[in-house]
């Protein structure tokens, strides 16, 4: 028998207990008054059951059970325990301020430790030194309370071997012992999973159960979301669209669109790096060309100058001798009216008449002299007087004539010089509006010269091609693009070719691989289970031979394999461990009374180690099976893996090169679009700017004829203005001449008047005379008449004359004229012509020089501007490649600058490239947002830990291509199905699993509902509990969720046995309509485990345990938990009584291999609440039990019930005092004193 026999306290309970031994090899009773140490003494003995601290029913208010029970360093606690073999105990005690264990191989011995003087040792030093003298083995420190609790209750695989024979028990499973134990002092409300826990584990030390981790970390782990991972390639939305595929076309297509345009790029930048090196070998030569060429063209102004100057000096030269005979003309017409005015045909005609008239007047004047010569005196006195008054009219007459004389003079002086003044003003008006008239006959001329030029132009533009560079460039262009198109296709259509045949090739080796490794594992598998089932046979013989038949002949019957062991079945008799065998005495030899020849029979009995040598070489051969299937496995991925990294590349580089000819093509198809679209716009552009133009050249010929007409009427204007200014500078002039003649003819009236009057005057006075004379002459006998009329003829002679001499001067002035002017004026227009001609000569010549210098010139000008064009353009493409060195862009592609060949010449000037290289770069960062995007768009459907192991934090630039690239592959090898397959492969498993392991709780079932039978049974037969009439458990289903989830998942496994994971999951047939309810329950099965943080499901969750308790007239129906009963002492002693039976239970089960060998405590405080008819009955009750009862109580009750009774006291030093009232042997009753 095995038990804890006693308890010893040393310096222990808050130093109140300096030395106590206390008996617990039979029912004990503490008693004494409240505060004296029963439920401290209590406490200790719970904790050598239990060694938790925090189940001794101490309140925080109170000092711990450290500082409590070891307030000093020699404090000890020390339980000694009994069994068959040996007595041993264990010490507990303060290390390192926490109670911990040691083991002594000794009955407990007071001067181990305590001196002479019944002193504790001060150290354990001194312990040990008793301990070593004596030659008692004792342990190392045991500070683990768990390991501590594995040696009490015998859990073997924990314990080392050298500690296993200090076991009070031996089970795996014991945890329901110091429970219950505890549960019945502290008085613990009874719940149904206690009870249900404690049957459970007296079916087995090994408790059936489903990790329920295993699921929702390890087979379940994600498995909603992996379901849902896989659906998002399956799942398609209203428009029929799988949005997942969808969005990795996209990427993969962005991806493409990636590389091509880092294809571009290096292309352009070898395009670049040849023309780079060929400008700046160009720019010096240009350079060059350009100096020679502006030096000519330098040159060539100077020549034109120089031809303009010498134009110049001539065309003045002609202009001033033109100026000068202009004006001689228009002096020759200015004479001419001027005198037409005066008559001078007239005047010469009179004044030829002098010589005539001078000698008529002679004859007359001889004839007078005749006829008066008798009358001389008398002519003569009379001829004075006449003369006299002749002279006097002839002083007044010149004095007259003097004046008119100086007022024509001045009228002719006036006239000269008024003419000279508008003469200068009528020049200065020609010269003011010369310019005016050149410049609108220029302009005249420059508008017929336009005027032509559109009617050539309108000629031209009807057939001049408009944009033909840009439209033959997309002519060729498309082309181009077109055999580009023709190419790509090929491409794809030969890829295609020859991705089939390789795949055809690969699937071929793979499917090959395959079927011969599923071969050789299926005949390995085919072994295993033969395997399994030999080897649990015989781990059943080997693990039930201790109890069994074999083991009591091994025991009690010398050499029986030769006997009876040659004619009993092994698995039937040999290895039954319910058969009770038992030695009767020998009455005869041989077999029931019957004699055989045993050595006759060819048999070998195999001992336990041939059967456990059989099972290593079973389980050897099982392990190499499972070990080949491995090899072969992994041979199989190796090879699998070698087969892939043959055709894998190959299949790639030829997806890569048809994936490039279709982007190509693609992006062919989509130039070849544009490029299209581009040449109608620019056929409709060249129809329009001829149309435009067209119209253009005719709306300048309007503009042109219309400036012509205007510029012809300018000049009509200009001249109709000269015309004006001068008329008005004419009659400006002739007003002035008129009012000065005016002037002068007014004189003259006034002058010829005076002269008149004086005339008058002296006629009368000579006709006075003259008849005077006449009188005296007629007196004397003159011829009077004849002398009058001779005088009359004289004085119209004398008046002619007078006229002639007046007129002379102006005679004289017109042949002046005549001479220098009239005479010459067919010379001066001769002149004129020629001085004309000349001019227009030189100006003719002066511009087809000109023009000509000028177009050699512009001929310069345009080869100039030309090399400045191209030397700009070579500096601009230095300046773009000079800025493009400082841009991030340059270092993608600087390395390939110098990789250029000549085949990377192009018509492309750098500038152009470098724009394009820029546009690409801008388009690749574009694509590269572009690709983030749909990366981003495309992993936001899955999470971080998704069954695809797809990344969904990006940080670095590389790792959104290599998320690319891996996507691409995992399309291109429809790596989806993979998963699908090996996902539905999983869910079958997983609910096989289930299946399974809800069946294994399932199958104690009967088990659990015997035990529970039998209690019923054991309280029925053994009650002694007049009051309580009855006390009933019952098994009910489960209320688990999680479990009820379980069942019916197990449930439908088997009805949908053959069906289950044979279909894609993700399918929409009937069968995966099934599936789907399956994956309805697992999506709540991990629901569940996450709402309820259970980790296990035992077998205690796959039912429901009631109680149902009848107390007198008080009925608690069925019920999990017990509480209020009856009265406190009623509630207490059920539960004690459900406890022991609990405890029992399990007891009975942890002993079947001790046979009942071991007894057990359970503390009851404050017994007295119980009737003492029940305290003997519930002492009993146990005691049946095999367990022992210890109580307090503050009075002694039924003290013949227990093997002990203590009476606790404190002194006044309070100290307390444990002394053995009375001790019980045999059924006699003794005091102790």
């Amino acid at each position: 028998m095995r038990f804890l026999n006693k308890i010893i306290f040393i310096n222990s309970a808050d130093r109140s207990l300096r030395y106590a031994e206390v008996n617990l090899d039979g029912n004990v009773h503490f008693t004494g008054t409240q505060g004296v140490g029963k439920s401290t003494l209590l406490r200790a003995i719970l904790f050598f059951y239990n060694a938790d601290k925090l189940k001794l029913g101490i309140s925080r208010e109170k000092k711990s059970f450290d500082e409590f029970y070891f307030p000093y360093q020699n404090s000890y606690i020390i339980y000694e325990i009994i069994t068959e073999i040996n007595t041993f105990c264990f010490i507990a005690f303060k290390n390192q301020g926490r109670v911990a264990f040691r083991i002594i191989d000794s009955a407990y011995q007071k001067n181990y430790f305590l001196d002479d003087e019944n002193k504790a040792f001060e150290s354990w030093d001194k312990i040990r030194e008793a301990l070593n003298k004596e030659g008692i083995w004792h342990s190392k420190i045991i500070n683990n309370y768990e390991e501590y609790r594995n040696i009490v209750y015998g859990n073997t695989p924990s314990v080392a071997k050298d500690l296993q024979k200090y076991f009070l028990i031996e089970s795996k499973q014991y945890q329901n012992i110091p429970r219950t134990i505890s549960n019945v002092f502290l008085n613990t409300k009874l719940d149904a999973e206690f009870v249900k826990k404690t049957i459970i584990n007296s079916i087995d030390d090994s408790e059936a159960k489903i990790d329920l981790t295993l699921y929702s970390q390890g087979h379940l782990k994600d498995f909603e979301s992996n379901i849902e991972d896989l659906r998002k390639w399956t799942e398609k939305n209203k428009n029929g669209e799988i949005i997942v595929q969808k969005q990795a076309q996209r990427i993969i297509e962005n991806f493409q669109a990636f590389r091509f345009s880092e294809k571009q790029q290096k292309g352009l930048a070898l395009q670049l790096g040849y023309q780079l090196q060929k400008v700046k070998g160009l720019l010096p030569k240009n350079k060059g060309f350009l100096a020679i060429e502006s030096s000519k063209l330098e040159k060539n102004k100077s020549e034109i100058q120089e031809v303009t100057k010498v134009f110049e000096n001539n065309r003045e030269k002609i202009i001033e001798e033109l100026g000068v005979v202009n004006s001689k003309l228009k002096t020759i017409v200015a004479k001419k009216e001027e005198y037409a005015k005066l008559g001078i045909e007239q005047l010469i005609e009179r004044v030829s008449q002098k010589g005539s008239l001078e000698l008529t007047r002679k004859n007359l004047l001889d004839e007078k002299q005749i006829l008066s010569s008798r009358f001389l005196e008398i002519q003569q006195k009379y001829e004075a007087q006449l003369k006299q008054l002749e002279n006097r009219f002839h002083e007044f007459k010149n004095n007259k004539q003097a004046e008119k004389n100086i007022l024509t003079t001045d009228f002719i002086s006036f006239k000269d010089q008024i003419s000279q003044q508008y003469e200068l003003i009528f020049n200065e008006v020609q010269k003011q509006f010369q310019e005016d008239i050149s410049r609108a006959q220029q302009l005249i001329k420059d508008s017929e010269k336009q005027i032509t030029d559109c009617k050539i132009q309108l000629a031209e533009l009807k057939n001049r091609p408009f944009f033909a560079k840009e439209i033959d460039a997309l002519h060729l262009e498309i082309q181009k693009l077109k055999s580009a198109v023709q190419e790509a296709e090929n491409t794809i259509t030969r890829s295609k070719e020859r991705k089939g045949n390789l795949e055809k090739e690969y699937a071929l080796e793979e499917s090959q691989l395959q079927q011969d490794a599923h071969r050789k594992i299926e005949r390995l598998k085919e072994r295993q289970p033969i395997l399994e089932a030999r080897i649990n046979d015989l781990e059943n013989k080997i693990g039930g031979s201790k109890n069994s038949f074999y083991s009591w002949l091994n025991k009690e019957v010398p050499n029986w394999t030769h006997t009876i062991g040659k004619v009993i079945d092994e698995e039937n008799v040999l290895f039954n461990t319910e058969l009770n065998p038992e030695k009767l005495p020998v009455i005869e030899s041989g077999l029931y009374g019957i004699s055989i020849d045993t050595s006759k029979i060819n048999k070998n009995v195999k001992s336990v180690a041939d059967l456990e040598n059989e099972k290593i070489e079973l389980e050897n051969e099982k392990n190499t099976n499972l070990q080949q299937v491995e090899s072969i496995y992994a041979k199989l991925q190796e090879d699998l893996e070698k087969l892939k990294k043959k055709f894998q590349p190959q299949i790639k580089e030829i997806k890569e090169s048809s994936l490039d000819a279709e982007f190509n093509r693609k992006n062919s198809l989509h130039q070849l679009e544009i490029a299209e679209l581009s040449l109608s716009e620019w056929e409709e552009k060249a129809k329009i700017e001829r149309e435009e133009q067209t119209q253009k050249a005719k709306d300048q010929l309007s503009v042109w004829l219309e400036n012509k007409e205007k510029n012809v009427e300018s000049l009509q204007n200009i001249e109709q203005k000269i015309r004006e200014i001068l008329n008005l500078k004419r009659e400006e002039k002739n007003l002035k001449i008129k009012e000065e003649e005016n002037r002068k003819n007014e004189n003259f009236r006034n002058i010829e008047l005076a002269i008149t009057q004086e005339k008058e005057a002296i006629a009368e006075k000579e006709k006075q005379i003259k008849a005077l004379q006449n009188n005296e002459l007629s007196n004397q006998g003159a011829d009077t008449q004849r002398i009058s009329d001779i005088d009359a003829e004289l004085k119209s002679i004398a008046v002619e004359l007078t006229f002639i001499e007046q007129n002379t001067r102006s005679i004289e002035r017109y042949r002046y004229d005549k001479e220098e002017l009239f005479d010459k004026e067919v010379e001066f227009y001769a002149h004129k012509e020629s001085l004309d001609k000349n001019l227009e000569t030189i100006t003719l010549d002066f511009q087809k020089n000109k023009e000509l210098l000028l177009s050699e010139g512009a001929a310069l000008k345009g080869k100039i501007g030309e090399l400045k064009k191209t030397i700009d353009l070579q500096e601009q493409d230095l300046t773009a490649f000079e800025q493009l060195s400082k841009s991030s862009l340059y270092r993608d592609i600087e390395h390939f600058l110098d990789l250029f060949q000549e085949g990377h010449a192009s018509d492309k000037s750098c500038s152009d490239i470098i724009g394009q290289l820029q546009q690409n770069s801008i388009s690749q960062s574009n694509q590269y947002v572009e690709l983030q995007e749909s990366i981003h768009k495309f992993t936001g459907n899955f999470k971080e830990n998704n069954i695809f192991n797809f990344k969904v934090k990006f940080i670095h630039k590389n790792e959104f291509f290599e998320f690319a690239e891996m996507l691409q592959e995992f399309i291109e090898v429809n790596k989806v199905k993979d998963f699908i397959s090996r996902i539905e492969g999983y869910f079958s498993e997983i609910v096989e699993t289930i299946s399974s392991e809800t069946s294994a709780l399932l199958s104690k079932e009967g088990e659990i509902i015997k035990i529970i039978k039998e209690i019923n049974q054991d309280f029925l037969a053994k009650n002694f509990v007049g009051a309580i009439k009855s006390m009933e458990l019952r098994a009910e289903k489960s209320s688990n969720t999680i479990f009820q989830i379980l069942l019916e998942l197990k449930d439908f496994y088997d009805e949908n046995l053959y069906n289950i994971g044979l279909v894609n999951l993700f399918s929409g047939e009937n069968i995966a309509q099934q599936n789907e309810k399956v994956v309805s329950l697992l999506k709540q099965l991990l629901k569940e485990i996450s709402i309820s943080k259970t980790k296990e499901i035992t077998l205690s969750d796959s039912f429901e345990l009631q109680f149902k308790i009848i107390e007198n007239d008080n009925d608690t129906g069925w019920v999990e938990k017990l509480s209020n009963v009856g009265s406190e002492g009623t509630d207490i002693l059920v539960k004690a009584m459900i406890n022991i039976m609990l405890l029992n239970v399990f007891k009975e089960r942890a002993t079947k291999k001790q046979k009942g060998d071991f007894q057990l405590h359970c503390m009851m405080d404050e017994i007295g609440k119980l009737h003492p008819t029940n305290v003997k009955g519930i002492l009993k009750f146990a005691n049946d039990r095999n367990i022992l009862l210890i109580n307090s109580s503050p009075m002694s009750y039924n003290a013949a019930d227990y093997r002990y009774t203590y009476l606790l006291s404190k002194d006044k030093r309070n100290a307390t005092h444990v002394k053995c009232l009375l001790k019980v042997r045999s059924e006699a009753l003794t005091l102790v004193e």
